[in-house]
């Protein structure tokens, strides 16, 4: 058998992946990485990255750790390897490419793992984790897990930002943390609704809920965070300082987002 690799982006959740995975080579995508690895690498050097775990007789891969996808329209340098990849595509919506490179890859003789199977400690049973909730709050949550669900069906983002069942801000390109900064400068005591996309499957891009997103929300005058249950990666460090910070955070299901939506 063969090396494990995780392909790793910027958060703490990677550091999570690190512990779960025994010696993993770390290909890290981002400047700077405050997590140990093996190689870095810019995003767009594809053919460097294949090379890479052809040399280091990889067989496996998981992807964990956000990668800032603005950079396909111009932040990143493309090798003729991602220019090739890319034109095979009818368009750059999110699933279109990871499945792209699920498939790249798979071709090459090396298996994607899931996120859920490297992280299933990291992903929460439906319920409260932190704080409470009243019947208002309940309210807020399911408008915005079904606005969130809804806008998912297009590949839109993953987190909307609601308050009194209004939508203060939804997520697009720019990413969680600047989403709900903006709703920051229109409102206080909102909350955050963060969910997995309806065709997305669980390879990668798993919404992830970690310290920084808790710092973000606590900056921007948030309330509550709600993700959804068994489909969102949670780190420890996210809760622990959500109850220091006297955020609630909650994870949700269908049956309560029914329930409390009626």
């Amino acid at each position: 058998m063969g090396r494990t690799a995780l392909i790793a982006g910027k958060g703490s959740i990677v550091n999570e992946a690190i512990k779960n995975l025994e010696d993993p080579l770390v290909i890290a995508l981002i400047k700077d990485p405050e997590y140990p690895y093996d190689y870095i690498f810019n995003p767009g050097e594809v053919g460097k990255i294949l090379k890479t775990l052809k040399k280091e007789q990889v067989d496996r891969v998981v992807f964990i750790g956000k990668v800032e996808k603005k950079g396909i329209f111009g932040g990143y340098k493309l090798d003729l390897t991602a220019i090739k990849l890319l034109a095979t595509l009818r368009s750059f919506k999110d699933d279109e490419i990871m499945d792209k490179v699920v498939e790249t890859l798979e071709r090459e003789g090396i298996k994607v793992l899931s996120q859920k199977e490297i992280l299933s400690n990291l992903l929460p049973e439906a319920g409260i984790m932190v704080g409470s909730i009243d019947e208002k709050l309940k309210e807020d949550i399911a408008f915005g897990f079904e606005v969130a669900k809804e806008l998912g069906k297009y590949q839109i983002g993953q987190t909307v930002v609601v308050k009194e069942k209004s939508v203060i801000a939804v997520e697009a390109i720019e990413g969680t943390d600047e989403t709900i900064q903006r709703a920051g400068k229109y409102t206080k005591d909102f909350v955050v609704v963060k969910v997995k996309r309806p065709t997305q499957s669980g390879h990668m891009d798993l919404p992830v809920v970690g310290d920084q997103t808790i710092l973000t929300a606590k900056d921007a005058g948030a309330k509550a965070i709600a993700v959804e249950a068994k489909e969102t990666l949670v780190t420890p460090e996210a809760v622990d300082l959500a109850s220091k910070e006297k955020i609630t955070l909650v994870a949700v299901d269908e049956s309560m987002i029914r329930e409390w939506s009626s």
